[in-house]
């Protein structure tokens, strides 16, 4: 199960954002919590960009943090597989096998063969002298892509907003989206004015840039209109 903590984040977000936007001229008269709203409403995105969030992120599978890469505007420190032995390493179980213990009991054998024979690569290159950097530097190859990792992501709000956006939607693989959901929760309770509002592209933009990707197991369809729909006229 992925595990979120939220390590550090940028106090005083809600003034910062709506000073930051006074700079561009919003109305002296309009408060912090209003300001802060209206600049998520209307995606005026720049002034988010000084609010930043620090997560260590746990029990996520290598898998998953190869797409976290795909989200550039972002630091990222991912636990070394060189540095550290990995025998014994702990691992996902994709959701969509929980119902078929035929399925389960397959996947569950070959994880532990992968640890199997990570164990023995290691220890038999140090039995012929190797190394242990080595040894480690070897048998990670063996390692496979449902490994747990552990993760530090550094990312600011417009950019997060971004990530929450792709990843809440219910196409996102079902480990990001667990990610996804988790990490809307913890920003969601200290600033509320920024994230408590925030969903999928589609709930975000009042349209589903999906278009006839969009699943039936889509929660607004017939609530909100697809691109495609939009710009032919039909809504």
């Amino acid at each position: 199960m992925v595990k979120v903590r939220l390590l550090k984040y940028t106090e005083g977000g809600v003034s910062l954002i709506a000073n930051s936007a006074r700079v561009s001229g919003i109305p002296e008269t309009l408060g912090d919590r209003e300001a802060v709203k209206m600049m998520v409403e209307n995606d005026y995105g720049s002034v988010l960009e000084h609010v930043y969030f620090t997560f260590e992120l746990s029990e996520i599978s290598i898998a998953l943090s190869r797409e976290l890469l795909e989200h550039r505007i972002a630091s990222h420190t991912a636990r070394s597989t060189r540095y550290n032995l990995e025998k014994g390493f702990g691992y996902v179980v994709p959701s969509l096998l929980e119902g078929d213990s035929e399925l389960r009991s397959l996947y569950l054998e070959a994880m532990e063969t992968y640890r199997q024979y990570y164990a023995k690569l290691y220890d038999l290159m140090v039995a012929k002298g190797f190394s242990g950097e080595e040894a480690r530097e070897a048998a990670r190859y063996l390692l496979p892509m449902a490994a747990h990792t552990r993760y530090i992501w550094t990312v600011n709000a417009r950019s997060l907003i971004n990530f929450l956006g792709l990843r809440l939607c219910v196409r996102a693989a079902p480990e990001m989206r667990e990610l996804a959901l988790k990490i809307r929760e913890a920003v969601a309770e200290i600033y509320p004015e920024i994230f408590g509002n925030i969903g999928c592209r589609g709930y975000n933009l009042g349209l589903c840039p999906e278009n006839e990707n969009r699943p039936p197991t889509c929660p607004y369809i017939g609530k909100i209109p697809t691109k495609k729909e939009v710009k032919a006229g039909k809504v």
